[in-house]
């Protein structure tokens, strides 16, 4: 079970949580993603990792509700807790040896970009 530490409304329909998650918040990279169940039999949402804090062992998401499960999701409460985080996931994105990047995004879409920032 994973404590979710805060529950912030940033907007109509889209959160912010911070879960405790201690092995990915050392482990994971920019670009990498989390799978999120709330309970035994729910749906498996992909979910990126907008930032991550290794010393609280906390991870930060940002999750849009448009559906049942994603619904289901920002309805737990800080200081409740969901029953899968597993990740991270993905391959971390690479950028190569740029002097300098732009880094562009719209929306929810945006919560990728702060990590590689």
């Amino acid at each position: 079970m994973f404590e979710v530490i805060s529950n912030d409304i940033l907007a109509p329909n889209l959160h912010r949580m911070v879960v405790k998650a201690p092995r990915v918040a050392t482990a994971r990279r920019p670009g990498q993603f989390v799978i999120v169940r709330t309970e035994s039999g729910d749906e498996r949402i992909p979910l990126t990792i907008g930032d991550a804090n290794p010393e609280e062992g906390t991870i930060t998401l940002f999750v849009q509700a448009v559906g049942v499960s994603t619904r289901k999701i920002v309805s737990v409460p800080s200081g409740g807790f969901i029953r899968d985080v597993a990740g991270p996931l993905g391959k971390p994105t690479h950028l190569g040896n740029w002097e300098r990047v732009a880094c562009v995004g719209g929306g929810v879409g945006t919560a990728v970009l702060y990590p590689l920032v």
